[in-house]
């Protein structure tokens, strides 16, 4: 079995290439380097992936014989910076998505999965937040997902299956701290390391639905191994629980310091019904057991 990751240099998509080689894929790695790191590569088996320094947005993408599955990861994610360069997004979201799309329906891929995010629901006034929902993207990055999507559902065939999955916040080792999408827990856990205070924004009892990386690549495997439905499927990808994120700094530990509170959603949690029910899949690893682990 062979199998493109793009972004496979990133932080989800490693632990993806990391996980494919192991089940005995051969793995296409597609990244550009502009977030995602070689670093992230070293300790996987070398004979099983070729690393591709390819731009999916404006470079040619190579013709890679008998790939049986695409995942597809690779997209700017910073929704501030979103907001100030929405060229960017336009390019690396909706542009690179449609070449990488149109790309597995001519090279006969089977499967194409890809990375979308709950930030296209914009801030639902009910929970939890279902596939269902009114759709309001408030970036550029999000509208560039919406508009992936909406791609994928004119492409989705019996000979390319497309599915995407919205992820909540993501967690995990290997997470960086500085750049791009920045999730409080890697900010908390490198000042925890660093014997400096956690800075919580206001009184920290905004929610989240946080979902380990591990799970996330799980979702991703059941759902490029899913048998083809007439009508495109799209899931949500959490924990289906709220966390506070005052929860997250106590269970570090150390001093904690509230920053000026910021415009941000005040709850946040997936309804994972679907995939639950539709892929056998939920997440096995809760954020706060996992701290007491790697802290």
């Amino acid at each position: 079995m062979k199998a493109v990751v793009t972004g496979g240099a990133g932080f989800i998509g490693h632990h993806l290439v990391k996980r494919l080689v192991l089940d005995g894929w051969f793995v296409h790695v597609i990244d550009n380097l502009s977030t995602g790191s070689m670093k992230n590569l070293e300790g996987i088996d070398e004979t099983q992936i070729q690393f591709h320094l390819i731009d999916i947005a404006y470079d040619p993408i190579p013709d890679l014989e008998a790939v049986d599955a695409v995942f597809h990861l690779a997209a700017p994610v910073s929704v501030p910076e979103s907001l100030e360069i929405p060229s960017k997004y336009r390019d690396g979201i909706q542009r690179g998505s449609r070449n990488m799309i149109e790309w597995s329906y001519l090279h006969m891929v089977k499967s194409f999965t890809a990375a979308s995010t709950a930030a296209v629901y914009g801030e639902p006034d009910q929970l939890p937040i279902k596939e269902t929902f009114k759709l309001a993207p408030l970036s550029p990055y999000a509208e560039y997902k919406l508009e992936m999507e909406s791609y994928m559902k004119k492409s989705h065939r019996s000979t390319l299956k497309c599915t995407a999955l919205r992820f909540f916040n993501v967690f995990g080792e290997g997470q960086r701290a500085t750049g791009g999408y920045v999730s409080a827990v890697p900010i908390f856990l490198e000042q925890y390391q660093s014997y400096k205070p956690i800075t919580v924004t206001g009184d920290g009892t905004q929610t989240r639905d946080w979902i380990y990386v591990g799970d996330i690549v799980n979702a991703m495997l059941k759902a490029s191994e899913a048998k083809y439905k007439p009508e495109m499927p799209i899931y949500n990808v959490g924990s289906g629980n709220e966390t506070q994120v005052i929860e997250v700094a106590e269970a570090l530990g150390g001093e904690l310091v509230h920053i000026e509170k910021r415009l941000e959603p005040m709850r946040s949690v997936a309804d994972i019904s679907a995939i639950t029910k539709e892929l056998n899949w939920r997440s096995r690893t809760n954020l706060l057991s996992w701290i007491k682990l790697v802290k």
